[in-house]
């Protein structure tokens, strides 16, 4: 039993991955910027290291959304812990399309959670009128 847990564990670890998800977005209140269409987001695997270790977190990402409607610009705004999910934070981002384009930079925060992998939550931006 003791060899079979250290194989799983093993396999997790070469593997990099843990939890993948995708969802589509569709939260938006009114004076938000709207997205014109469904985005599909592609959420992060948990790390499998974070994962072994017990580790949780969240990072908040700060990107722009180019002609073809992906995520471009990408930069990390803060990450609890640090030096932990800023790396598949980004991997996912660089693959989520499907979104209405803008110049404007948008928020994400994704939560890292044990018993739920990696949630996406956009931050909706209020435009002044």
């Amino acid at each position: 039993m003791k060899h079979l847990t250290m194989a799983i564990t093993l396999a997790m670890l070469v593997t990099g991955c843990v939890h993948k998800q995708t969802q589509s977005v569709q939260q938006h209140e009114p004076g938000d910027i709207k997205v014109g269409k469904s985005a599909t987001w592609n959420e992060p695997y948990y790390p499998a290291k974070a994962y072994a270790a017990g580790i949780e977190g969240v990072v908040r990402a700060s990107y722009t959304v180019n002609s073809n409607g992906c995520a471009e610009n990408i930069k990390i705004v803060s990450a609890q812990p640090a030096d932990v999910f800023e790396r598949e934070t980004i991997r996912a981002m660089n693959k989520s399309c499907g979104m209405e384009p803008t110049s404007l930079s948008k928020i994400i925060t994704i939560t890292f959670r044990l018993n739920g992998g990696a949630s996406m939550e956009e931050v909706p931006l209020i435009v002044d009128k």
